[in-house]
Order: C-alpha cells, then sequence, then structure tokens
C-alpha cells in the first residue's frame, strides 16, 4: 500500500510550483559538441580513423569524426546520425566518408565510394554535398537514396526535395519522385517517376515469420546450423544470419528457404528472391515469404490455397494487418500458434495484436509465452516495452526498449517506443530524433511517418509536421491516421477550414465512423484521442456540427471520454450564468462525470475551465499547466476563471477558481457568484482509477427570473446559497476494452437562503364551510418573507458498459438519499394581529431508487437501434419552497420506456428519431447520475422543462419527448439539418397559502394543490458553409411554441379567472453569422439575430415583440492558440427587447454593450 499513489507526494509540490511553470518541462541537454554517431550495427561494420589505414569493428554510439571512413560487410547494415542531426542508413557493402562540412554551412559532406545510402533529414531545409567517384551535387531537400556500383555508375533516387546533380559532362535538376543515372564518360540522366518502395527495400523491415520445425531438416544439416537455428528459435535473427557459416552453399530446398528467411531479415529482398528462384519444387514456405514481402511493400498477394502451415499462418496475418483487416490478422495469428505451440515469433505476434485490441491481460499471457520461447526477439521485447509504458512504467519501459535496439537495431517499433518514452520524459527534442531514427530504418511504414509528424508539430513546427504527414498520407492512402493528425495541426495553426476537410477525409477513410477512434497499434494514443476534434467545426462556428459528431461518437464508442467531454463542454455553452433557467443543468454534469470517470489518467486537464478545444497535447508528458480566462463587458460585469493543473506519473490533478460578478441589466438583476473546485484522479493500476473531487460554492443574486416587463421584477428579493463542499468519489475498472465498470458516490450539501419583504402569499378568504369566496388582494398579501433551507444528501450509482460486435448494452442502478432542514418565517406589517409571524420549521426526506438499462443496436453498418427502460421511485417533499411549508411528502413512480434510431441511408445522409419519458428530481440530485443523457443525438435528461421564470421548481416533474432530425452533409462543405422535437413536462405541485375564514380572529397556513401540463414544439433549420480557406457563413432559423395549462384546482375560477390559465407562445428566430479565420491567428466575425414573438390568451393582454440585434468581433489567437484576445461590440443598434419566458430563451445585452476577453493556458 505504500506505493499505492506513488506521485501523491509529489504533486504537494507540483502544486506549489505549477503557477511559475509552464507545462513544458525543460528538455535534457545534449553534449556541447555535436558529432556523427553511430547508432545501429548490424554485422560486420568497420571504421578506419582520419588518415589510418587500418580497418577495426565498429560498435554502438562510437562518434566518428571528419575524415573518418565506414565501411559495411555482407549482408550488413548501419545507421549514422550525422552533425546536423540527419540520420543516413547505409546498406550492406558500402564505403563511406565523413567529410568536414564548407565552412558556410553545418552539414557534413557525404563522400561515398561504393555501395547504397538512404538519407533522411527533417531538421533544416538547408543544402546537403554529397561526392560519388563519378558525381557531385547539392540536394536541398530532406530524403534520398544514393547507391554506387563498383564500376562507380551512380544512382540517385529524390524521395523529397530537390537536386543539382553534375559532373563534367554536364548538370542536371531533380525534383520529388524523380531518379538520376551518371554513367562512367556520361552526362547525368534523368529517369521517370520511380517506385520508392522497391528503390529503399533493402532497408525495410521484415519480421522473421519462418517455423524452423517447418522445414524438416535433415540430421546433417540441423547439426551443420545448430549455432544459426538456436539464434533463430531464441528469436535473434542477426545472431541467426551470424552464425549462418560463410561459404556455405545450401545442398536442399529447406536450407534455401532457411537462408532466404534470414536474409529477408536484413532487407536483402533481391537475395531472398534469388535464393527462392533456386528451388526445385514449389513450397508453401517459399511462398509465405513472397506474402511476407508483399505485406510490407504493400503489394497485390493472391494466395493460391488457404494456409495449413504455421508459417502461413503467421505471413497471412501480416498481409491481412497491411490490409487494416486486424481481427482477421490476429485469428491468423493463433490458428499459427495453435499449429506449432512452440513456435516463438507466431506467439510474440499474438501478443502484439491481442494489445492492439486493449486486450492487455491476454496480450501479457501471449507474450510471456513467446519471450519464453524466444527470449531473443526484438519484437517481442519491444512489446513488453509498449505495455510498461501504458502502465506509466516508463524507466522499465525504457529499458526493454533499449534492450530490442541492442538485439536487433533495424525494429523500428524499439525506437518509437523509445522516442515516445523520452518525450514523456519531457525529452522532446531526444524524443524526436528517435522517432526520426525509427522512420528511416522503415521509410515505408504511415505510422511512424504520423508519429514523427505528431512530434513536429509538438515542437511547434508546422512545416516539417506538414511535410511528414503528406508522406504519411502517400504511403497508406487508406490510414486514416495522419489525417486526424493534419487536422488537429491545421486546427492549431488556425486553418480551420482545411482542418474542418482533413478530419472528414480521415471519417470517410475510417469507415465513415467517428474519428476520435484511432486505428494504431501498439500506442494506445490517448492523447491524440482527447483533443476535441468536434471542436474544430466549433470554430468554424458550426456548433450545431460539432455536437452532432460528439454525439455520434458517443453512440460509436460509448466508453470514448472525449466525446462526453466535448458533449458536457456544449451543454456548458447552454447554461444559464445566473442559475434561474436550468434546463441543461443535467446532461451538462452528468457527461462532465462520465468524461471525468472514463478518461485516463494524463489524456487531458481535469480543469473544467480549460476546455478540450483549446487542449490538443499531442504526446502524454509530465507536466504542470496554468489557465485563464477573463470576460469584461462595459456594463461592469466580470467573469474569471483560472486553474492550475498538472500531470505526475499516474495521478493528474486540477485545482478551479471561478468568479462571476454581474451588475445586471436592471434593478435587483445582480448575481455574484465564486467556485473552487479541486480534484484529482490517480491511475491505481493500469485497469483501475480512481476521480475524486470536492466542490465549493457561493452565490449571492437579486431577482434574476426572466420578465417580459422588466418593471414586473421583484426589487427585494435577495438569495444567497452556499454548497460547501460537494464531493464526488468515482471508480473506474476496465475489465477489457469492451467492458467498464463505473462508480459513483456523492455527498451533496447546499444551504439555501432566500429573504423578500415584499413577498407574495396567496391568501384565501373563505366562508365557514370552507368555500372560497375571494383572494386576498395586494397590500393584504404581501409579507416578509425569510426560507433557509439546509440539505444534505449522499448518492450511489454503479454503472456497467458492455461494447460488443452487435452493439453496446449500458446497465445500472442509482440508489439517493437525503434530508432538508427548512425553516420558513414570514411577517405581515400591516395586518399582524390576523396574520401572527409564521415561523415553521420541517425536515423531510428525498429517497430515489433507479435502475435502467439502455442497448444500441447496430443492426447494420448504416442503422443503429437503441431500445432503453427505466424504472424511478422518488420519494420527496411536497412543498418547502413556497411557504407555508409543510412537511408532506410524497412518493412517485415511473416505468419509462426509451427507443431510438440512426439510420444513414445514404452517404453523408443521417435520420434519427427518438421517443423517451423519464421524472424529474427536485433539487439538483436529478444532475448527479450516470444515466446515459442523449438518444440518437437527443437530449433525453432534463433538470426542468417548463421555464423556471414561469413556474418555479416543481418537483417530481413527469417527462416525455419526441424528435425527429435530418443531417445532411454536402461535398462542398454545405451542412444542413432540420430538426423537429416535441417536449411535454407534467407536474403536481402543493402551493403554500393562508385562509382566513370570516369571523375568525386569525389566518391559518395551509396549501393548495397546482397542476401544470406543458408542451414545447419546435422546428429548427441550420445551414453551414465553408468557403475557401478561411471564411465560413451559416444561418438557422427556430420556431418554438409553448403552451402552459396551469391550474389551482381549488380555487374557482369564478372567484380568479387566474386560477387556470392555458396560455401560449411563439417565438420566431433567425441567427445569421459570417466568420474569418486567417492562419495568422486573426479572426473576425459578425451575427444577426432576429426574434419575432407572439401571445396568446394572456390576460391583460401582452402583445410580444419584433426586433433586430447585431454583435461585431474581432480577435487574435496567437503561441499556437495557447492565448487568445476578443474583442467585440453587441446589440450594435442599442435595441432593448420584451420576451415572454414561456418560449426558453438565453438572455440578450438591452443595450449597445463593449466586451472583451483574453484567455490563456500553458
Amino acid at each position: 500500500m505504500r506505493n499505492l499513489f506513488p506521485g501523491v507526494r509529489r504533486l504537494f509540490f507540483a502544486f506549489l510550483l505549477g503557477s511559475n511553470l509552464c507545462a513544458q518541462t525543460p528538455s535534457a541537454k545534449g553534449p556541447d559538441k555535436v558529432e556523427t554517431v553511430l547508432l545501429t550495427v548490424e554485422g560486420k561494420v568497420e571504421v578506419s580513423a582520419a588518415g589510418a589505414t587500418t580497418w577495426s569493428p565498429a560498435r554502438t554510439n562510437q562518434f566518428l569524426h571528419p575524415g573518418d571512413r565506414l565501411r559495411t560487410g555482407l549482408r550488413s547494415r548501419a545507421t549514422l546520425r550525422l552533425s546536423d542531426k540527419s540520420v543516413l542508413r547505409v546498406n550492406e557493402l558500402t564505403t563511406l566518408k565523413i567529410q568536414p562540412p564548407p565552412k558556410e554551412s553545418n552539414a557534413p559532406v557525404l563522400d561515398l565510394s561504393s555501395g547504397a545510402t538512404y538519407f533522411f533529414s527533417r531538421e533544416k531545409p538547408a543544402s546537403v554535398e554529397f561526392r560519388t567517384p563519378l558525381a557531385s551535387g547539392a540536394i536541398r531537400g530532406t530524403e534520398f537514396d544514393l547507391a554506387v556500383a563498383e564500376d562507380g555508375r551512380t544512382v540517385l533516387s529524390l524521395l523529397d526535395g530537390l537536386v543539382d546533380l553534375h559532373n563534367a559532362q554536364g548538370r542536371i535538376d531533380l525534383q520529388t519522385g524523380e531518379q538520376g543515372i551518371v554513367e562512367p564518360g556520361k552526362a547525368p540522366t534523368k529517369t521517370a517517376v520511380i517506385d520508392a518502395i522497391n528503390i529503399i527495400q533493402w532497408c525495410l523491415y521484415y519480421p522473421g515469420v519462418l517455423d524452423a520445425d517447418e522445414l524438416n531438416l535433415s540430421a546433417d544439416t540441423r547439426q551443420a546450423l545448430s549455432a544459426s537455428l538456436d539464434a533463430y528459435r531464441n528469436g535473434d535473427l542477426l545472431l541467426a544470419l551470424g552464425n549462418y557459416p560463410d561459404g556455405r552453399i545450401a545442398g536442399s530446398d529447406a536450407e534455401r528457404i532457411y537462408r532466404a528467411a534470414l536474409l529477408l531479415a536484413v532487407g536483402q529482398v533481391d537475395q531472398t528472391e534469388a535464393q527462392l528462384k533456386e528451388l526445385q519444387a514449389a513450397s508453401p514456405l517459399a511462398d509465405a515469404l513472397r506474402e511476407m514481402i508483399a505485406a510490407v511493400k504493400f503489394e497485390p498477394w493472391n494466395r493460391a490455397a488457404p494456409p495449413s502451415l504455421a508459417t502461413e499462418w503467421l505471413a497471412e496475418s501480416y498481409y491481412l494487418q497491411s490490409r487494416s483487416q486486424l481481427e482477421a490478422a490476429l485469428l491468423a495469428a493463433k490458428s499459427a500458434a495453435e499449429k506449432s505451440p512452440n513456435f516463438g515469433f507466431a506467439w510474440g505476434r499474438v501478443a502484439e495484436l491481442e494489445f492492439s485490441f486493449g486486450r492487455t491481460p491476454q496480450a501479457r499471457a501471449a507474450l510471456e509465452k513467446a519471450l519464453q520461447l524466444s527470449p531473443r526477439n526484438a519484437e517481442a521485447i519491444s512489446l513488453k516495452g509498449f505495455i510498461l509504458a501504458a502502465q506509466n512504467r516508463i524507466d522499465e519501459a525504457l529499458n526493454f526498449f533499449d534492450e530490442a535496439i541492442a538485439v536487433d537495431p533495424a525494429l523500428g517499433n524499439a525506437w518509437l517506443g523509445r522516442g515516445m518514452c523520452r518525450i514523456r520524459q519531457g525529452r522532446a527534442e531526444r524524443g524526436r530524433q528517435d522517432l526520426q531514427v525509427a522512420a528511416t530504418l522503415e521509410p515505408n511504414r504511415s505510422a511512424l511517418r504520423s508519429y514523427l509528424g505528431k512530434a513536429f508539430g509538438n515542437a511547434g513546427d508546422a512545416r516539417l509536421a506538414g511535410k511528414e504527414l503528406g508522406l504519411a498520407r502517400r504511403l497508406d492512402p487508406k490510414d486514416p491516421t495522419p489525417w486526424l493528425y493534419s487536422a488537429l495541426l491545421n486546427q492549431q495553426g488556425n486553418q480551420i477550414n482545411e482542418g474542418v476537410r482533413d478530419l472528414e477525409r480521415s471519417q470517410e477513410l475510417n469507415d465513415n465512423r467517428s474519428v476520435f477512434r484511432s486505428r494504431l497499434l501498439l500506442d494506445q494514443d490517448r492523447a491524440v484521442r482527447s483533443a476535441n476534434l468536434a471542436a474544430i467545426y466549433r470554430d468554424a462556428g458550426m456548433t450545431d456540427v460539432s455536437v452532432r459528431e460528439a454525439t455520434r461518437a458517443v453512440n460509436d464508442d460509448y466508453a470514448n471520454y472525449s466525446a462526453h467531454l466535448f458533449l458536457a463542454n456544449s451543454y456548458d455553452a447552454l447554461r444559464d450564468p445566473k442559475q434561474i433557467n436550468l434546463r441543461y443543468e443535467t446532461p451538462w454534469l452528468s457527461e462532465l462525470l462520465i468524461a471525468n470517470l472514463l478518461e485516463p489518467v494524463g489524456a487531458g486537464p481535469l480543469s473544467q475551465y480549460v476546455s478540450q478545444q483549446e487542449y490538443s497535447r499531442l504526446f502524454e508528458t509530465n507536466h504542470l499547466g496554468v489557465s485563464s480566462s477573463t470576460e469584461y463587458f462595459s456594463r461592469g460585469d466580470w467573469t474569471v476563471n483560472g486553474s492550475q493543473f498538472g500531470h505526475i506519473d499516474n495521478t493528474s490533478y486540477a485545482f478551479d477558481v471561478g468568479y462571476l460578478n454581474q451588475l445586471g441589466q436592471r434593478p435587483n438583476n445582480d448575481v455574484s457568484q465564486f467556485n473552487f473546485s479541486a480534484q484529482v484522479k490517480q491511475q491505481i493500476t493500469p485497469q483501475d482509477s480512481l476521480f475524486l473531487q470536492a466542490l465549493y460554492s457561493d452565490y449571492e443574486a437579486g431577482d434574476v427570473q426572466q420578465y417580459y416587463n422588466q418593471a414586473d421584477a421583484r426589487l427585494t428579493q435577495r438569495i444567497k446559497e452556499t454548497q460547501e463542499p460537494n464531493v464526488f468519489a468515482g471508480y473506474h475498472h476496465e475489465w477489457s476494452p469492451e467492458h467498464h465498470t463505473l462508480f459513483l458516490g456523492s455527498r451533496l450539501n447546499d444551504q439555501f437562503t432566500l429573504t423578500d419583504s415584499s413577498a407574495d402569499i396567496l391568501v384565501f378568504i373563505r366562508t365557514n364551510n370552507g368555500q372560497i369566496l375571494n383572494l386576498s388582494p395586494f397590500p393584504f398579501n404581501q409579507f416578509t418573507q425569510t426560507n433557509r433551507s439546509d440539505l444534505e444528501a449522499y448518492s450511489l450509482e454503479l454503472q456497467h458498459i458492455w461494447q460488443h460486435k452487435p452493439g453496446t448494452l449500458i446497465a445500472g442502478a442509482r440508489f439517493q438519499s437525503g434530508q432538508s432542514d427548512t425553516a420558513a418565517r414570514l411577517d405581515h406589517a400591516l395586518l399582524s394581529p390576523v396574520f401572527s409571524p409564521y415561523d415553521r420549521q420541517a425536515s423531510t426526506d428525498l429517497q430515489r431508487f433507479s435502475v435502467y438499462a439502455y442497448y444500441y443496436w447496430q443492426v447494420l453498418d448504416s442503422l443503429q437501434v437503441t431500445a432503453g427502460l427505466s424504472y424511478d421511485r422518488l420519494h420527496f417533499p411536497r412543498n418547502i419552497d413556497v411557504p407555508p411549508i409543510t412537511d408532506e411528502e410524497a412518493t412517485r413512480y415511473r416505468l419509462a420506456p426509451k427507443a431510438g434510431l440512426l439510420w444513414s441511408p445514404l452517404t453523408n445522409t443521417t435520420l434519427r428519431a427518438v421517443y423517451t419519458r423519464s421524472l424529474g428530481g427536485v433539487f439538483f440530485d436529478n444532475s448527479v447520475r450516470l444515466e446515459p443523457t442523449q438518444i440518437a443525438g437527443f437530449n433525453q435528461a432534463f433538470r426542468s422543462l417548463i421555464p423556471e421564470s414561469v413556474a418555479g421548481t416543481i418537483p417530481g416533474s413527469r417527462f416525455e419527448t419526441f424528435g425527429v432530425a435530418l443531417d445532411q452533409k454536402f461535398n462542398r462543405g454545405t451542412y444542413f439539418t432540420a430538426v423537429g422535437q416535441i417536449l411535454k413536462s407534467k407536474a403536481d405541485a402543493l402551493v403554500g397559502v393562508f385562509n382566513f375564514t370570516n369571523g375568525a380572529p386569525q389566518a391559518l397556513p395551509s396549501s393548495t394543490p397546482e397542476k401544470l401540463d406543458y408542451e414545447e414544439r419546435s422546428l429548427t433549420l441550420t445551414l453551414n458553409q465553408l468557403i475557401g480557406d478561411n471564411l465560413a457563413v451559416g444561418a438557422s432559423y427556430r420556431l418554438t411554441e409553448a403552451d402552459l395549462l396551469n391550474q389551482f384546482t381549488e380555487i374557482p375560477t369564478s372567484v380568479s379567472p387566474g386560477a387556470r390559465q392555458d396560455v401560449s407562445a411563439t417565438l420566431h428566430q433567425v441567427d445569421l453569422f459570417v466568420r474569418f479565420n486567417y492562419a495568422s491567428g486573426l479572426f473576425s466575425q459578425f451575427d444577426a439575430l432576429w426574434s419575432q414573438q407572439s401571445n396568446r390568451r394572456y390576460s391583460p393582454d401582452i402583445p410580444g415583440d419584433d426586433f433586430w440585434q447585431f454583435n461585431a468581433y474581432v480577435g487574435y489567437r496567437f503561441l499556437q492558440r495557447r492565448a487568445e484576445f476578443k474583442l467585440g461590440l453587441l446589440n450594435i443598434t442599442d435595441q432593448d427587447y420584451r420576451l415572454n419566458p414561456l418560449t426558453l430563451y438565453s438572455e440578450l445585452p438591452r443595450e449597445r454593450t463593449l466586451a472583451a476577453s483574453f484567455k490563456f493556458y500553458f
């Protein structure tokens, strides 16, 4: 237990230092003098010092100086990092010399006498000079293959860049994809576009796939090759080749196949194919090697017969992976292991693929078997490093990556893993250099190029990042990953429209599913998944599209925390900062809690104020961060949010502070709120994480309700509410990528005080037999009111998520229990003898029990059907809000069915439909939940539906929703959405009254029932268009009709016509915007909002309103979007308005207002 939270002690110091530290950890310093370094040695590699005539064996990490020479022997290779940080891959039978750089350059001159080299540089766009016996030149590029034959014939294949190739006979210029040839005594010539993969096939990596037991070698052959075979079975391909007897001529087809497999392990494809051509008869083992070559080179392969041998199954596994058929690849690998249980390479392959699916226990079991059989298998050793890295055991992982590199220096995955670990440790430059070596060793792998592009993007070099991702796209046009990274980098570079296009291309390549999912193997890529890709749409002003993308991601992969977090952010933008309209409180808090429980430690900041829109860290690192956001309005309003957050090893934390001060837009309309939150998340084991949060809030306000006529507002009402603190404790256990168990325990505390010296209280004048004769008129119904309510409640919820091939099952149960102690006092100054001071205390209980189950069934690729059922039992106080209060309690039961439909009959066309029923809560207890909040993209979780400004807070409301939608995307950057909804709410309330009977000396406190029936019908049409690289325009129209039937059933309408109100309102709104986003960071937007409302059956009549408001913004993002300044002028025409709150709306400025904001995060 002592080491259960190893990062906690360090967290305390991290917090003390956090406000003065930025998020980047300083990189480790390298040597003062940069030299050429020999990174890898494979086979026989020798070095001769400057001026020497003798050669000595080379060693890994040996420094080479100007004038030194290097040569490789037969079936040998080497890798150099030159003094300018370029990487040089050296083929067999190559001799080269390190010449000093010219005075005007830091790049050394490549003097190649014979052989072949592959040059890779991404550090500087400077020219690289080279010399061969027949030619010389300057390459203003970053990637090329240079080969010199024994007679001096020179072939330069330019994969990227420009070259000036010349000799005494002539000169030519080459461009990317072209090849130059220099024959003895002739001028250079240019050939057609090259096939890059075939040119550099000698430096590609070919895993071991041959099962030596299937060769059936003769006893004599086994004896002669015993040392080589022992090394091979141990997994050491290079040692197996080195132990193969020099000069031996294979005497059988079986031995020729074995020798071909060894040659393939060092990339000698031509020699491998030559060996296979010498076979006397066709062999399935030989075909397996040919299939392996096709897989690595991404060439077509047609199998003559189904696999039967372990070797065939293993080669088939790699080929299927190259075609992105990962599940079939895993089945093929398992077949290889079942066919030959002692085949170490097969078990290593099974482990690798199991890990790629996130099934870590199965991967560990297969890996243990692989390392028992083949302890020198570099791929298995490297996989061990990846598994440890996924557990945040970075130092141990580095040891295994170093071991894998030592066993097989040509293994790109080992360099990839070490590079990522170094970046995780804050050694970004060293890590990037390792990723560059990985890409040099296996230049055909799109994934390695994508990671290198990420690394350059992480370093702020958008040019090199874009170049690498472009190469990745060309290497594997069907891989969505480079398009995904490109979208993120374009967003960081403020190229929003281009980012949207890249994002959509990634979606198309990912079977038209959400691109939140990464298909990369080995690295879980949690950091990139945390970047909220849907926010790119929001940057373009397309809020509806962005929310739809997040809901689609939830439907495709419910355990995807990033989509839940974006939904929470989206609902947060709809919340009322004055906290009077509470419709979106429940989906916001619920989605935020789910995201926090599912989020892996270190994947993103826990802070509520650091939006995933800004946070797009491309690699996981230990880091500390600080963020701040300040917004000011010329009417005197301030909003300030700040956060200090960090990630250290297995621990993430955040401390958030928020302050809101609004003076209001009428007398006594002010709001002041202070929030403080501390949250921490601990990764206990790779499958278990713990989340803790404590939230303190202090809220003070006047009358913040919305009114049609601002003169109707209360001038004497004051509210104070504190929560000290609310505590949340969550636990997440991941049984496998398909199974997740979530637990949430909460302690809820709320202290609410309301005072009003002119509160309206119902007073009934009754006959002796109880009949209501009249209602007491103003001012006799005016009281001085003081209400105080203390709530303490506890909530427990357990949920299980099961994601399997046909669909996703979500089932859970929630139990809540609490007690509210309420004290209410009413005084009547005018009629104190009749209304003696009312002072009542009530202690009431709240209990809720809920069980639910949802099934998201993927009937077809284009059709998803959702079915759900919930049962709720709610026991609650009838009235502790409107005095005279009562301790009367009630119980509600509701069996609530849910149904949803997502259908894509055509590409880019989606039809959605939903029907739900649900039961509301009492206070904010209904918001503390893990139960799904949305079905088919429609919200089904409400704290309330009837606007609070109309009816107040009504406990135990019953909700019913219907919805249909059409989402259409066109190929020219056009997006259209049509949404129709019907929302219904029914409630039975109890309202405090005084009964005054004729002849009685005093009025007596009592209660009267109230029934409410609300229906809201809405139609929303949205059209968005991207234009060019910088412009986005949009238009939306929303029609809302709301009906409310409000009855005080005990009051005859003959006594008070207002006892039965059946009222309606219709609101039309058109929202137009034009938004410019420039790559420089400058952005601007112009909005026009038209509102037109009519009201019916009100007495006295309220005529509605018809008005336009115009807003304009200009802003600037800089420091890679880490900082943003925005200035806006709201309500330019100084237009006031009157809107009926029966149709829910966001409050608009009532006068011309200047708005300024500044935010940053580091």
